[in-house]
């Protein structure tokens, strides 16, 4: 007998019990019931050894993204950009134009559910004094959901007042959005510039959701391609962060000339007589109608040099138009007999040099194609053709050829025609999730 704590005498401990082993038959005996139960038992063993092991790797590289953020500066989505205060001539009139602008640029931040998706800028186009509500355009970025929930949009007014946004038009073509919003103040519409402006100096301009801060930048519109392989795309050579994203191009004048997005280098941007067609077929059709010609363009100002070589030894008086870049076999303008190097110069009398005065071009005689067909039809389009005059010149040649093309007309597919970067989310110290 062995003693315990204050002299007691205790019971030795009974030897442990060992488990029986159990002998299972081969499995050449076992009913085949048992031997499925076996094989599903093993494997749900490898699954879970499998997702232990994922899950540990997942902590690991957790870890070691914490202990770098905490060596270096939080980097959010919320990141400003301004380089205009130098105190020089052309960043004092710089700054009154984006004095005078502000009170139309707004701030939105997208949720689906307690996450946040994104931040981007936007500003006013429309204003109603009776229902006290104004409609703000903005990228189509903000509510595409990485995970197809459903989204909430938040508006940050100019007052510092936020608000729920009420999802209207999204047009992901073209990358645009409208939100509706009330407000208890008036809100400032932007002056917007319905023509394409290809040249001169401007400003992107937008509003960080926290905070409400008021972000410019000054550059210049160039001739330069830009990583969405959007033709109808322009660029200039401001510098912004994501959360400008959607916020307005601007000239010295304070008109809206485009609708920005995001690219490391430099901004694209969407011209707003692009912009302001597309929401036009939409009020009038339900979507976007456009004639599929089967070619490729852009404007030859933005041909790499290697490419416009051959062309210039034929067309070296060609200053502008649209370079045709593909022509797809079988299609109308294959038929037609355009061909890869020729410089589409005029369309409907009309002199051409950038590419989205082309595509404005398109959809103007769409509209007013589309309103006398309606008139007569129940509005479907299915069959439907539309002829237009072009005239071109050859590059075999030289010469100058006009030719009528005729295509049948598409209603626009709703689809992401290129994708802007998401945003990645981090830890903000003391404030929790961003």
């Amino acid at each position: 007998m062995r003693r315990g704590a204050g002299g007691r005498e205790r019971s030795p401990r009974p030897p442990p019990r060992r488990r029986a082993r159990v002998l299972l038959p081969p499995r050449s005996q076992r009913h085949p019931a048992t031997a499925a139960s076996d094989d599903a038992r093993a494997q749900l063993a490898i699954n879970v050894r499998r997702w232990r092991a994922l899950d540990a790797e997942r902590r690991a590289r957790d870890a070691e993204e914490i202990r770098t953020e905490a060596e270096r500066p939080i980097l959010t989505v919320e990141d400003t950009f301004c380089d205009i205060d130098d105190g020089s001539a052309e960043s004092h009139e710089a700054r009154k134009v984006a004095l005078h602008v502000s009170q139309s640029i707004i701030s939105l931040s997208s949720f689906a559910g307690r996450k946040r998706i994104r931040v981007c800028s936007g500003f006013v186009i429309r204003w109603n004094d009776s229902a006290s509500t104004g409609t703000i355009l903005t990228s189509a970025a903000l509510v595409r959901s990485p995970c197809g929930d459903d989204v909430r949009v938040e508006v940050l007014l100019t007052s510092g007042d936020k608000s729920h946004g009420q999802i209207g038009t999204i047009d992901f073509r073209y990358n645009v959005g409208l939100v509706e919003v009330t407000s208890n103040h008036k809100l400032q519409e932007a002056v917007v510039l319905k023509d394409v402006v290809d040249r001169g100096d401007v400003l992107a301009l937008g509003r960080a959701y926290e905070g409400g801060l008021l972000m410019c930048s000054r550059g210049k519109i160039n001739n330069r391609a830009n990583i969405f392989e959007c033709s109808e795309l322009l660029v200039s050579n401001c510098k912004i962060t994501m959360a400008g994203t959607g916020g307005p191009l601007v000239n010295y004048n304070g008109h809206v000339v485009g609708l920005n997005f995001f690219e490391a280098n430099q901004t694209p941007f969407i011209s707003m007589a692009i912009v302001l067609r597309c929401l036009e077929h939409h009020q009038r059709f339900g979507r976007i109608i456009r004639p599929w010609f089967g070619f490729r363009f852009t404007s030859i100002q933005m041909v790499p040099l290697s490419y416009l070589e051959h062309t210039y030894k034929i067309l070296s008086d060609v200053d502008n138009g649209l370079y045709i870049s593909n022509v797809a076999k079988g299609s109308p303008a294959h038929v037609t007999g355009l061909c890869k190097g020729d410089i589409l110069i005029k369309c409907g009398g009309k002199v051409l040099s950038t590419a989205p005065e082309f595509g404005a071009m398109l959809l103007d005689i769409c509209k007013e194609h589309m309103e006398a067909y309606v008139q007569e039809t129940d509005g479907g389009i299915s069959g439907e053709r539309i002829t237009v005059e072009i005239v071109i010149k050859r590059q075999k040649d030289g010469s100058t050829v006009e030719k009528t093309i005729s295509a049948g007309l598409l209603e626009t597919f709703n689809y992401n025609r290129w994708d802007t970067p998401f945003p990645s989310y981090r830890v903000k110290r003391g404030t929790g999730w961003c």
